[in-house]
């Protein structure tokens, strides 16, 4: 019996000799059982641009229901700006959108990473965070395996950094036998029962919706801040509030060059602001609102303080981060002043985890609230204080 809506599943593999049959084969039998498969040389392929090629990709793979993903011992081409190959950001958006993956990795390749390669993955990475307060990148960990004594030559070492992404991220992947046929009709009978298929226009409705609601935001931002236009020092804590109770949280995404966004963490809403202001050679408190915590003064050249650092530097937005209470401090330069929002952090982050996203942190805050911080800065530029 076909489906009244066909199910589309994305295959996704290197394209090297060794899957050239199993992939056809694949196609041909999901079309067979009524689904729609989704396949490079099959029916959304070549363009004339590898840039282009590669965001079709992803975009076809926003489009299915099923990722179906085979590895073998290639891993195809390498892409330095993502710092990933093209088959691993096919994974990771699958993986971003909350598709269902099936995987399936060579035997051979499968075993040798469990009884050798993880173990070696893991103490490097544990190594070079200690040393450099950060994870290293997937071309250090790739060169560094490239040649390691221990690591099967004919495999190529991007293979292991993918597995063990997968492995990561808890996906659990069968071994495959090539040559030896498998009963996709069982597998994905199984997947049927248990309700894959997907709204075909979800995802354009919560779009809309964000977006809509955002400038909803702003105009209610806007309107509360009128009467604080012209307020002086002594009324700015009212100000701060507004500022407080209208910077809500939101998730960090890491991008990996112009092809994928992923989600790292998140934070919660703005539970703190203070706004200091330049005096001779000191930045002195001017007013806070929430439970915001600090000294009534700071000189300009103090090496631990937070508005001290960003009055000094040259890039008006910084983003600082404490382990002991989990809070990211978002600071604006504005003017000879400096305002700085509290906003706390999920438990999954610490000091490593902040180093190495610290540009992706300060992005997402950012542009969660793109409307109202531009509107913060006109009007705390035009006060008096």
């Amino acid at each position: 019996m076909r489906l009244a809506v066909k199910t589309k599943i994305f295959i996704s593999s290197v394209g090297q000799d060794e899957f050239i049959r199993t992939r056809s084969n694949v196609f041909d039998e999901l079309t067979g059982m009524g689904h729609e498969p989704l396949m490079y040389e099959r029916n959304f392929g070549p363009w004339d641009s590898m840039r282009t090629a590669i965001r079709r990709c992803l975009d076809k793979v926003d489009e299915s229901d099923i990722f179906l993903l085979f590895i073998n011992d290639k891993a195809g081409s390498f892409y330095e700006s993502a710092d990933r190959t093209i088959t691993h950001l096919e994974f990771m958006q699958a993986f971003q959108q909350n598709k269902t993956i099936l995987t399936f990795v060579a035997s051979t390749v499968k075993n040798s990473y469990f009884s050798n390669i993880k173990a070696l993955i893991d103490e490097y990475i544990h190594h070079y965070k200690h040393e450099n307060g950060k994870y290293p990148r997937a071309a250090e960990i790739v060169g560094r395996l490239r040649h390691h004594e221990r690591v099967p030559s004919h495999i190529d070492p991007y293979v292991w950094f993918f597995i063990h992404d997968l492995v990561e991220k808890g996906i659990y992947f069968e071994e495959l036998s090539l040559g030896v046929p498998i009963d996709w009709k069982a597998y994905f009978s199984d997947l049927l029962r248990r309700g894959v298929l997907l709204l075909p226009l979800e995802n354009y409705f919560e779009v809309t919706a964000k977006s809509l609601n955002r400038h909803e935001q702003f105009y209610e931002f806007v309107m509360s801040c009128q009467p604080a236009i012209s307020l002086s020092e002594q009324h700015i804590e009212s100000f701060l509030t507004i500022i407080m109770k209208s910077m809500d949280g939101g998730t960090i995404s890491h991008h990996y060059g112009e092809y994928l966004a992923e989600d790292i963490g998140t934070y919660g809403p703005c539970s703190a602001v203070t706004l200091f202001k330049r005096l001779g050679s000191q930045l002195v408190f001017v007013a806070k609102s929430g439970a915001a915590a600090g000294k009534p003064r700071y000189q300009l050249d103090a090496p631990g303080s937070y508005v001290a650092i960003t009055y000094r530097t040259p890039h008006p937005e910084q983003v600082f981060f404490k382990e002991d209470n989990l809070t990211f401090y978002l600071c604006l330069k504005i003017g000879n002043c400096v305002l700085t929002m509290h906003f706390p952090g999920d438990e999954t982050w610490n000091n490593d985890r902040f180093m190495a996203f610290r540009d992706s942190i300060l992005y997402g805050i950012i542009t969660k609230n793109p409307l109202m911080l531009e509107y913060v800065r006109g009007l705390i530029g035009g006060m008096q204080l």
